[in-house]
C-alpha cells in the first residue's frame, strides 16, 4: 500500500509526540525519585532578625542564614523552611516537631532539649540601646539595677546576663521589636537590649535614629549557632556541618555574608520593618 507524504509527516509527529512525552515522565520519575532518596531537614529561625532573618511573607525567609544553608548542607539532605513566631519555633524543636533552628545563641537552658554546632554561623554582639540625652556610663551591668528597661519575647543574651537579668533588672517584656523602640523613644524604658546588627537594622528604618545610641562595651559576643532538636533523627549529619561552617569562617564568608544582607535590609524599600 502507498503511504502519501502528508500521512508519513502525520506518522512521524505523532511518534516525535509521543517520544517527547515519554521523556517527559521519564524525566519526572527520575526527579521523583531523587527527590524521595533526599531527607529533608526541617528548620526554623526568627522571623524579625535581620540582618540574619527576616520574613518576606508567610512561608519564606530572608537574610543571610537562607545564602548559608545550602553551603552548608550534608549530601543527600535539603533544607525545608518552617516560618512561625520565633517563640513557637523554639517550643516545636524541643518537641521534636522541626528539626533544627538556625542563628540561635548557645544557653544551659537550650542545651537540654538542642544539640548545637560546634563552630558558629555569625556573630552577634549583643548591646544595650539607650537614647543619647540619657546615655551612662556602661562599666557594669549593676548600673542598669535602677533603670527600666526592655526586651523582646524569646530572646536570649548569653554570658551569663540573662541570669543576671530576671535576678537583678527590671524589664518589660514586648513581643516586637518596634515595641521597645517605641517605649524607648516615649521615655517609658530607659533602655532595650538587642543584638547590634538587629538593632541598627531596625533604626536604619526609624525617624528617630539619631537619638538612639548603642553603648559599649557589648553584654556579650558570644556567636550564634545552629541547634539540632535532641528528637531529631539528623542529628548525625552535625558534624559534617560544624567542618563546613569552620571553612566558611575562616575564609571570611561569613562576616562578609552577613555585611551583605545588612546592606540589602538597610536598603529595601519599602522598609521590611522588623516587628
Amino acid at each position: 500500500m502507498c503511504v502519501n507524504q502528508s500521512a508519513k509527516s502525520v506518522f512521524s509527529h505523532d511518534t516525535q509526540l509521543r517520544n517527547t512525552v515519554f521523556a517527559g515522565l521519564f524525566l519526572g520519575m527520575m526527579a521523583c525519585n531523587l527527590l524521595a532518596q533526599e531527607k529533608v531537614i526541617t528548620w526554623a529561625t526568627n522571623p524579625n532578625y535581620p540582618p540574619y532573618d527576616w520574613a518576606d511573607n508567610d512561608s519564606e525567609y530572608a537574610g543571610a542564614c537562607v545564602e548559608l544553608l545550602p553551603l552548608i548542607a550534608s549530601k543527600g539532605y535539603v533544607f525545608r523552611a518552617v516560618v512561625v513566631p520565633w517563640a513557637r519555633a523554639q517550643e516545636m524543636a524541643r518537641r521534636g516537631e522541626i528539626d533544627m533552628l538556625a542563628n540561635i545563641r548557645v544557653t544551659a537552658e537550650r542545651s537540654s532539649w538542642l544539640d548545637f554546632s560546634n563552630n558558629p554561623t555569625f556573630p552577634n554582639p549583643i548591646v544595650v540601646f539607650m537614647r543619647k540625652n540619657k546615655v551612662i556610663s556602661f562599666k557594669s551591668w549593676d548600673e542598669l539595677k535602677p533603670l527600666q528597661g526592655g526586651v523582646k519575647l524569646g530572646d536570649a543574651f548569653g554570658n551569663g546576663f540573662d541570669e543576671y537579668l530576671k535576678k537583678n533588672l527590671k524589664v518589660e517584656v514586648a513581643r516586637k521589636m518596634s515595641g521597645n523602640s517605641m517605649k524607648l523613644k516615649a521615655g517609658r524604658i530607659d533602655y532595650f537590649v538587642s543584638g547590634y546588627y538587629m538593632g541598627m537594622a531596625y533604626l536604619a528604618h526609624a525617624e528617630y535614629r539619631e537619638q538612639i545610641a548603642a553603648l559599649s562595651p557589648p553584654i556579650s559576643n558570644n556567636s550564634i549557632h545552629l541547634g539540632f532538636s535532641k528528637l531529631s533523627p539528623h542529628r548525625g549529619v552535625l558534624p559534617e556541618i560544624d567542618r563546613n561552617l569552620a571553612r566558611l569562617g575562616s575564609d571570611g564568608t561569613l562576616n562578609r555574608m552577613l555585611k551583605t544582607h545588612l546592606e540589602k535590609f538597610v536598603n529595601t524599600s519599602p522598609p521590611a520593618i522588623p516587628e
